[in-house]
């Protein structure tokens, strides 16, 4: 079983019976929401999917937690906003004038990357949650097991909280900061005053003015919605991390037993040594994957163990992406065998929770052979028809057929402009070259130039390049770097024998007998 079926199966044997079951993600919206925080709400879309499929009611809701305080000014964003620390972030301007807050900012952009990777997620915003005032009875509960709260916290602090440490903030009505000292009154209570002079008391069933820090909000929010899989980073669960204080406090405080809540790993692009962290400004985004990667490739990625470091490349890397995703399709879709039926099974496994809508059979066009084509052809179209010339795509494509060879070719593009190395870009010399070739060499293009003319598919002319080699007894790294010397003035290129089929036959015929 794949991880994300053994949670859900772990999930229903917990509850047995439940009416709908619960998988929460959330962030605070303060930054950039990165590649690695994208790990997260993978996790729990994998194990939503795998609930539906065991035939229950599911929801997956991502908390915003939008009413937390603006903490400091990141890198980049103008010293002005000093200002507005202290303020819930939805109510913090944003510094691009783009959105309505700062939170919105960051908000809108994971959701438009949510939907373009298919996630099935509803959202939930804490400033409009407090600002009705719905977690009345969890703030009333926590406020008179203070001390058992501070007793959890302070087990795992060097330094203790002080005596008047309140498991709530208070944002002042006058200048919307926490900024303030917090007294409570008993029963539904609480009175403060702020450093800006404004003070007030107010009734928490009707006032939103106040809010749970961090660890105890997380506690109140898995009883308050019954939340049954939470995954988090290996960062919350370190010793006295959040995970621990957050479900000490859910069972003594809330008297709620926690939610199924693995740990997953970190995230890295390929060769990275440190977390990333978008106050640091050292991440890579869920867009920065869809500029190169599919979306349903993207969430391939993502299926890897859950308690296993992911680094994914930008590198070749990415053609071992894609021929990895396109081996478990032709698994799923039974084009290929493999050796067990443990292997059949974790392929289709993965394969599904992959898909966006429901998996349909395509076409696979190698996306090196992409890459190669994307700098020759004139447009997607003209890319199109040399690739179903090479026999690389049939001559009729479905509309999904289409679809997928034009994204193919887009990112392929996009990928030689922004992170192929040297090698892979490939430039078509006008002219002759000067190189000095083998008599060996110069003979074998000769007879490579004869079969170019005459082939009816790449593997056809492959194997007959491979047999002019064997007649000439040379070594067919000898031929491909003559090839390559005359048509790019370099030693390595695409695969051969696609490469010569899309160019023109009668320029390439010319070139490999060097006649200019």
């Amino acid at each position: 079983m794949h991880w994300a079926d053994q949670y859900a199966e772990q999930i229903v044997k917990k509850s047995p019976g439940k009416g709908e079951y619960v998988v929460e993600s959330g962030i605070t919206p303060s930054g950039i929401v990165h590649a690695g925080n994208f790990r997260e709400v993978m996790s729990q879309e994998f194990v939503y999917k795998a609930l539906l499929k065991k035939g229950v009611k599911a929801r997956y809701q991502y908390v915003w937690d939008d009413f937390d305080r603006f903490r400091k000014v990141p890198k980049g964003i103008s010293a002005e906003w000093g200002q507005y620390i202290g303020m819930p972030v939805s109510k913090t301007p944003d510094p691009w004038g783009c959105h309505e807050s700062y939170s919105e900012h960051f908000a809108s952009k994971l959701v438009e990357e949510n939907e373009k990777c298919g996630v099935h997620a509803s959202y939930v915003k804490m400033s409009e949650q407090y600002g009705k005032c719905e977690f009345a009875e969890e703030m009333k509960t926590a406020l008179e097991k203070k001390g058992v709260i501070k007793g959890i916290l302070d087990d795992y602090r060097k330094e203790p909280y002080p005596e008047d440490w309140m498991p709530v903030r208070v944002y002042c009505k006058k200048c919307w900061k926490d900024t303030t000292t917090v007294e409570y009154l008993g029963d539904y209570s609480l009175k403060y005053t702020c450093e800006c002079g404004g003070s007030g008391e107010f009734d928490f069933r009707e006032k939103g003015l106040a809010k749970m820090p961090w660890r105890v909000c997380w506690a109140q929010r898995w009883k308050h919605y019954g939340v049954d899989f939470e995954s988090s980073g290996k960062d919350h669960h370190a010793a006295g991390g959040s995970w621990d204080t957050g479900t000490r406090i859910s069972l003594e405080v809330f008297g709620h037993d926690p939610p199924i809540g693995p740990m997953y790993e970190f995230i890295y692009a390929k060769g990275q040594k440190e977390k990333m962290s978008s106050s640091e400004g050292n991440v890579f985004t869920v867009s920065d994957l869809l500029e190169v990667y599919e979306p349903e490739i993207v969430r391939y990625i993502y299926t890897a163990k859950i308690n296993h470091a992911i680094e994914v490349p930008f590198d070749m890397g990415v053609l071992n992406y894609y021929s990895y995703y396109d081996k478990v399709e032709r698994v799923y879709f039974g084009k290929e065998k493999v050796d067990t039926e443990r292997e059949k099974e974790n392929a289709e496994a993965i394969y599904g929770l992959s898909q966006i809508g429901s998996p349909v059979e395509r076409v696979q066009p190698p996306f090196g052979f992409c890459a190669s084509i994307t700098q020759i052809a004139g447009d997607l179209g003209q890319a199109i028809g040399i690739m179903q010339r090479t026999g690389h795509l049939p001559k009729a494509l479905t509309p999904e057929d289409q679809a997928r060879v034009e994204l193919r070719l887009k990112l392929a593009k996009s990928w030689v402009e922004k992170y192929a190395p040297e090698e892979v870009k490939v430039n078509v010399l006008e002219e002759m070259p000067a190189v000095e070739l083998s008599d060996r060499q110069k003979k074998a293009l000769a007879m490579v130039a004869a079969e170019v003319e005459n082939a009816k598919s790449a593997d056809g002319l492959a194997e007959r390049i491979k047999a002019v080699t064997e007649e000439l007894g040379m070594q067919p790294k000898e031929l491909f770097e003559a090839g390559y010397l005359v048509l790019l003035g370099k030693k390595r290129g695409p695969r051969l024998a696609p490469f010569l089929l899309s160019l023109d036959k009668e320029f390439v015929a010319k070139r490999l007998r060097l006649e200019g």
